[in-house]
């Protein structure tokens, strides 16, 4: 990461050139510049997509950032420590500064902040840059204040943004607010995981171990990426999550940002271990739109069996019905493509729903009745959703229900990444089934 100094060095030098020469309320549109977006721009210029990539370092979006704080606010008013354990070059920190006590003077702010704040980082590139960053944002709360920058050492401030690996610092008694968005990409499982084995994504490690070492009472939170959200293999980790939490709450928050196509959540947890702890995670107090059933009251639902490209072509020759052949809000009562096939079969009537589903897309759940006479052979790029009551209408009502509006906006607020789950369409809300 050493290219990024060049970065550093461009906002030293603007300091440099305010001392000698320029009152601060001549530099309003440069100061602006490096709090916002700057730091990103100058990542993606200065550092190969590829390192960026291998070490899982994506900076936070103004707007991202200004979410974080948002959950924060109340606490940072009174005054109280704020850690960012990844805090790169100090997105997160400088949108959670606004809301800290600020002093009569750019001196006494610096000193207060310096105070207050503490972030980790593995690259000194990142950490000096932050500094930087932190002691104009400072500089912004003076706007009125002349030859701001004359007497100050910005060397001097700050200390507490450290190079190293903050679990090897890990607990802070007294940090109250932990403001962070972790690496993202995949890591090995360590031996000692309990919720996953395999390739994890290393946000949610990161997030388990921050928990686990918190003290109670401390407020943690996290833009993370929508599958340790929405996952089906992530449940275990969910579950976790909740055992170290006597409060927690989330936020979908779209796609990181215009570069970067994942999409994300804010989790806000208050770390306890308690008998208050929520039994159930928040995304079941999404809006139901007065919905008192869901789709698991009505329907079982499962994984297509078949793997077209995997499973070797023998055993029973069955109607097969894959993604290109299950037309959207259609019945089909003859499907005349066919499959030998030894994987699970399905006997009709049930509706099967595409797994592949973007929020940017018409509809997020788009279903297709099956009605043949024979048992049927489903690829696992769908989703079979079988009546309970094995009637035709009630898989004509549930069509009508997934192609709803309130269906898209529902599921939009629970499952932001780019494929259905099966605990998803079982939360589904949805008005009552009935044949009569």
């Amino acid at each position: 990461m050493t290219q990024f100094s060049e970065y550093s060095d461009e906002i030293e030098s603007i300091l440099i050139d305010s001392i000698k020469s320029m009152p601060h309320d001549a530099l309003p549109e440069q100061i602006t510049g490096i709090l916002n977006g700057e730091a990103t721009s100058a990542l993606q210029r200065l550092v190969p997509v590829a390192a960026r990539k291998e070490a899982g370092i994506f900076f936070t979006s103004t707007d991202l950032a200004d979410k974080v704080a948002k959950h924060l606010a109340p606490l940072l008013r009174t005054g109280v420590e704020l850690l960012d354990p990844a805090c790169g070059a100090g997105n997160l920190l400088i949108a959670c500064s606004q809301y800290l006590p600020s002093g009569k003077s750019f001196g006494d702010t610096l000193r207060i902040w310096s105070q207050l704040i503490r972030g980790y980082d593995l690259f000194p590139e990142f950490i000096r840059a932050a500094r930087l960053r932190l002691t104009l944002a400072a500089a912004n709360i003076h706007p009125v204040e002349k030859n701001i920058f004359q007497n100050v050492d910005s060397n001097g401030f700050f200390q507490g943004l450290r190079v190293g690996n903050v679990f090897s610092s890990l607990p802070f008694p007294s940090v109250k607010c932990v403001a962070v968005n972790p690496p993202f990409g995949y890591m090995p499982a360590p031996k000692d995981c309990e919720w996953a084995n395999g390739k994890i994504q290393i946000a949610g490690w990161f997030i388990e171990r921050l928990l686990q070492t918190a003290p109670k009472g401390q407020h943690v939170v996290a833009i993370l990426p929508d599958v340790l959200n929405s996952g089906t293999r992530y449940k275990k980790w969910r579950d976790l999550i909740l055992t170290l939490a006597s409060a927690l709450t989330i936020e979908p928050a779209g796609r990181f940002d215009a570069n970067t196509d994942v999409d994300v959540f804010i989790l806000h947890a208050v770390a306890g271990k308690d008998n208050e702890m929520p039994s159930e995670w928040p995304y079941n107090e999404l809006c139901t739109n007065g919905f008192s059933h869901r789709v698991s009251d009505y329907f079982d639902v499962h994984v297509g069996s078949v793997v077209p490209h995997r499973d070797p072509i023998v055993g029973t020759l069955y109607p097969y019905v894959h993604a290109r052949t299950a037309l959207p809000w259609q019945t089909l009562e003859h499907i005349t493509e066919e499959r030998q096939s030894i994987r699970t079969v399905f006997s009709p009537p049930f509706v099967v729903v595409h797994r592949t589903s973007s929020p940017s897309d018409k509809h997020r759940c788009v279903g297709t009745v099956i009605n043949e006479k024979r048992e049927v052979a489903v690829e696992n790029h769908l989703i079979v959703l079988l009546p309970k009551d094995k009637a035709l209408q009630s898989c004509k009502q549930l069509l009508n229900i997934l192609e709803s509006p309130a269906t898209d906006t529902w599921l939009n607020q629970r499952i932001r990444c780019r494929h259905l789950t099966v605990s998803a369409v079982r939360d589904l809300p949805c008005r009552a089934i009935s044949t009569d």
